[in-house]
């Protein structure tokens, strides 16, 4: 991971530094920087994954720099002396903030965290040009301490509960997301997933059978999940118009 560290105290770069080296194995610093325009420099002449940031500096703060910045594409941890300005420093979507002197524990699990970010980031990358192209098989989804690569073919069914996502499997394994379902209804395939209610994304591939009297889906794992007044036309619509199931009609 490239990082970038800015700070005008010269003793706090070398510091810093030092403990990079020797306790985030996977940095590899490019650069470090005094000021808010040397900084700015900097990040657009080594485009870093990472910047270690001090808020207060000569000509300037942290926050100057980064609004000088015209797409930020990296992570930032904050280094200050001052505790004010933490709210601040996360509406910039800080991974961290940091006060001086610095503890090693709480650098290691900052730089962890922009790993763990980065990582996700490149992982992603290739899926979403699939997404876009409408070629794909497979959906990453990332829970809060997990990335998870998933066949289309293994999602049995995507349901809502408040703000989250519960993914459940052909293994019968759930996993708990938090995004909406909406988000999800316009990213799969429409030949292979529908939305029967506002709760409810199903995989037509593994509807056993619908039922007219009840308007339920019964499921190949036994789960039955009704179908809404408003989305059962175009549930219909869609399972005749895709042919690759057989609806089976229950009076």
């Amino acid at each position: 991971m490239k990082v970038v560290i800015i700070d005008d105290e010269e003793n706090c770069r070398i510091l810093l530094a030092h403990k990079i080296n020797k306790y985030c194995k996977e940095a590899t610093i490019v650069g470090e920087a005094s000021s808010v325009k040397t900084g700015v420099n900097l990040i657009n002449e080594k485009k870093p994954d990472l910047i270690f940031l001090d808020i207060q500096m000569n000509d300037g703060t942290g926050f100057d720099l980064l609004n000088k910045i015209k797409e930020i594409k990296f992570k930032i941890i904050f280094t200050t002396a001052f505790d004010q300005y933490a709210i601040k420093a996360f509406k910039y979507s800080a991974i961290h903030y940091l006060l001086k002197p610095l503890d090693y524990i709480e650098l290691i699990d900052a730089f962890n965290r922009a790993t763990k970010e980065v990582n996700y980031q490149e992982q992603t990358k290739g899926f979403l040009n699939s997404y876009q192209n409408g070629n794909f098989d497979t959906i990453c989804i990332r829970t809060e301490d997990n990335l998870y690569k998933l066949l289309l073919s293994e999602i049995e069914l995507i349901e809502a509960e408040g703000s989250y996502c519960i993914f459940n499997l052909e293994d019968k394994k759930k996993i708990v997301i938090s995004k909406s379902l909406k988000e999800y209804e316009q990213i799969l395939p429409h030949e292979n997933f529908v939305r029967v209610h506002r709760s409810y994304l199903i995989n037509f591939n593994f509807i056993k059978e619908f039922d007219y009297k009840n308007s339920d889906i019964k499921l190949k794992s036994g789960k039955r999940v009704p179908v809404s007044r408003r989305k059962k036309n175009n549930f219909l619509k869609m399972a005749l118009d895709t042919n690759h199931i057989e609806l089976k009609k229950k009076n």
